[in-house]
Formats: structure tokens, C-alpha cells, sequence
């Protein structure tokens, strides 16, 4: 029999490749694609020769809007079924709304939902007429509250928690059996960080969590079903805190600890 095959996108780094090496690891063969082509037939090699898979990588700019097309055209060429999709690209900037251009908060908004939802859809048809697959939808802790400076990115981050939720009611109601978990991690120690320019952001140190952990969460989450996995004890605690304190007040808060220090 072969390999169950695993798609996952924004693999070329941090979290992304943390889920391939896992699930390579539990015997999955990989679609893994970014926009970065050496990091990806870097990944491959390092992943085929410790795990033994077959690792398929692909570049594609989900800013582009043909680029969730050419991905299931790939599929399609290759004749591969999707039994774990991993929507894990998505990007951000710290910055103050206006000091951006708007086709600039379009391109997050593009990468972070239109893809999203685009290759949910286009993968979704052949999970439910086989009756079987999980989907795996990373969001952020930035989901549950507004995060000042963070507007956009945080804005499409609620969209995600929102949309793999309805969608996860939805198909137990029609008795679909395709697992939807949207996984909300907080601080991480990537270059998300850095390329959205926020290294200096205020949390703790015991805060930040390693991307192999949120990796291991968010699986273990999607294996038992759960459809929202937050993962880490001062995340889980920080969004336990917020329920107590008017919506307001946070947002006051979070801005504090994400404001720019030199506005």
C-alpha cells in the first residue's frame, strides 16, 4: 500500500518544516510547497534520506492568484490524493496601518485567506468522496483578540479560527468524516518574528515556545479530533485571563506590548 500523502504549505522553514519532518516521521509521504525552491529540495533530501518517504516539492507564490491553481494542477498532473493538508503559509507586518500600501495588506490578506480557502476547496471534494482526511488550519492566539499593529495579520487569523470552525460543523452534520482542526499558537520561535519586524515584541521568555512543540500540539489535536488546539501553558492561560477583562481593555493591552517603540 502506499504512503498516506500529506500536502503542506510555507515548508521551506519554521513550522512548516517541523510538520514535514513529523509527519515524515509517521510515515507520510509529502507535497510540500513554498516559494523558496532550495529550502524545499533541501528539506526533501534531508527527509528522504532520514525517513525513507517520498518527498514531492513545488514552488508556487500564493500572492499570485494562480498560485493555489497551479498547486492542484500538479495534483491532478501527478495524480495525488491529499489525505493531510497542513494550510500553514501566511505572513504579517508590525508596522502602522497607514505606513503600508494597500496592496500591501492585500497580499497578506491574499496568502493568509483567499489561499486558504482556495486550496481547502480544491482538496476538499476528493477528502469527502473517499470519506476520509484531515485538514490542519494554522492560525494565531492574535485570532481571539484584536492585535493593534498587528491589524491585518491578526484580523485574518480570526478569519481562519472562524472559517475551519464553521467548516468543521458543518461537515459533522452532513456526516462527512474529514477532521478540520484550526491550530492557534502564540509565541514561536521562528522568522515570522523578524520578517514581520517584531522581534522586540514584550513576551516573557518562558513564553515563546520551540516550532517542533506546536508541531507535536497541533498533530496530536487533529489525531483526537479537537477542532481548536492552543498550545502551551501560558498561551491557554493568557486567553483564559482575557475572558475576564473587557474587549477594550485588551485591545488597549496587547497594543501596549505590540506597539512600535519609536511611534
Amino acid at each position: 500500500m502506499n504512503n498516506r500523502l500529506a500536502l503542506i504549505t510555507g515548508a521551506s522553514s519554521g513550522i512548516g518544516a517541523d510538520f514535514a519532518r513529523e509527519l515524515a516521521a509517521q510515515n507520510h509521504d509529502l507535497f510540500i510547497t513554498a516559494r523558496r525552491l532550495d529550502r524545499l529540495e533541501s528539506l526533501k533530501k534531508e527527509i528522504e534520506q532520514q525517513y525513507g518517504v517520498q518527498v514531492h516539492t513545488f514552488t508556487a507564490d500564493l500572492i499570485d492568484p494562480d498560485g493555489v491553481n497551479s498547486i492542484l494542477e500538479e495534483l491532478h498532473r501527478q495524480n495525488l490524493k491529499v489525505d493531510v493538508l497542513i494550510n500553514n503559509a501566511g505572513f504579517g507586518a508590525r508596522v502602522f496601518i497607514l505606513d503600508k500600501r494597500p496592496e500591501d495588506w492585500d497580499n497578506i490578506i491574499r496568502v493568509n485567506v483567499n489561499s486558504l480557502v482556495a486550496l481547502t476547496m480544491g482538496i476538499l471534494p476528493s477528502m469527502v468522496e473517499r470519506q476520509n482526511g484531515k485538514i490542519l488550519n494554522v492560525s494565531s492566539t492574535g485570532a481571539f483578540q484584536a492585535v493593534p499593529w498587528l491589524t491585518v495579520y491578526a484580523a485574518t487569523k480570526a478569519f481562519i479560527l472562524s472559517f475551519s470552525e464553521g467548516l468543521a460543523a458543518e461537515l459533522k452534520d452532513q456526516h462527512i468524516n474529514v477532521q478540520v482542526t484550526c491550530l492557534c499558537p502564540g509565541p514561536t520561535r521562528t522568522e515570522f518574528h523578524t520578517l514581520a519586524d517584531a522581534d522586540d515584541i514584550g513576551f516573557p521568555d518562558f513564553a515563546w515556545m520551540e516550532s517542533d512543540q506546536v508541531v507535536t500540539a497541533g498533530l496530536n489535536a487533529l489525531e483526537r479530533g479537537e477542532r481548536v488546539c492552543v498550545p502551551g501553558v501560558y498561551n491557554k492561560l493568557s486567553l483564559h485571563s482575557q475572558r475576564l477583562v473587557p474587549r477594550s481593555i485588551v485591545t488597549h493591552m496587547v497594543g501596549n506590548m505590540h506597539k512600535i517603540k519609536n511611534i
